[in-house]
């Protein structure tokens, strides 16, 4: 009896996107809905004209995935458009990259691969970043991580003693670290702090041209969003992007209403 079997053909337009770092095995997968969710926002964004070179994410509180939306619209950006891009934490007070990019969160078999990549992924967070660029203590060319995608690069947090935040925030060497980052990438993201966890989160907000709003669904209450919202109001705002939405309609009855 002839056993044929069908070749599964991959769809790049409905395929996960992976980002990985080029000289450690720390990466971070985007699913399909994450990936094309993304892919609209930032084709709408494009054709219209009114995709930011600098944006800025935000969030009303801790914990509702900034970094987690940075690097998958910074990963979906340089997939989808050669540009090159850039992601910067600038969140001092809970910098997040190195723990997005631990594979650990997902299955990993082995108890010293975990512990190894978990080590990494500590390295990693560690590193010198823009507050040593700001300072002049290093280049912008040491002071990038290069990922598995030749366009895409990030800019860890460094190390920065809670009592120099302020200065730092508002300093003369963090302006121009942002305007060499502007001159050497088409697009820069903004991995911001909370803006109802410390106020230095509205001048670094304010290095982006826009400024999106990400809010956890069903977790951060309609107060907490609108005080937020109150709060960065002076700053051009391009939305609001819903984190971990839960949807309890049966996916066959979603499957049967038209999408636009």
């Amino acid at each position: 009896m002839l056993n044929l079997r069908k070749k599964t053909v991959v769809d790049p337009y409905t395929a996960p996107l992976t980002i990985r770092l080029s000289e450690q095995q720390l990466l971070r997968t985007f699913s399909p809905d994450v990936v094309n969710g993304f892919r609209q926002m930032t084709t709408e964004l494009n054709y219209a004209e009114k995709l930011p070179k600098c944006l800025a994410v935000v969030s009303a509180l801790n914990g509702d995935g900034v970094t987690f939306t940075a690097l998958a619209l910074a990963t979906v950006l340089a997939n989808d458009t050669n540009k090159r891009v850039c992601v910067v934490d600038l969140n001092w007070w809970r910098p997040g990259i190195g723990a997005c990019l631990d594979p650990v969160l997902q299955a990993v078999k082995s108890r010293r691969q975990r512990v190894a990549l978990s080590e990494a992924a500590e390295a990693l967070q560690r590193r010198p970043g823009i507050a040593q660029l700001a300072a002049g203590e290093l280049t912008l060319d040491e002071a990038l991580v290069a990922t598995d995608m030749p366009n895409l690069s990030l800019l860890m947090a460094g190390e920065c003693p809670l009592e120099r935040r302020p200065s730092l925030v508002r300093s003369e060497g963090l302006s121009a670290a942002m305007d060499a980052l502007l001159d050497r990438f088409d697009h820069v993201v903004l991995d911001v702090p909370a803006v109802l966890t410390t106020s230095d989160a509205i001048p670094l907000a304010s290095f982006g041209d826009s400024v999106c709003m990400v809010v956890r669904h069903g977790v951060t209450s309609t107060s907490s969003v609108q005080l937020a919202l109150d709060t960065v109001k002076h700053l051009p705002m391009l939305g609001v992007i819903l984190n971990q939405v839960s949807i309890k309609t049966p996916r066959w009855i979603r499957a049967l209403i038209p999408q636009e």
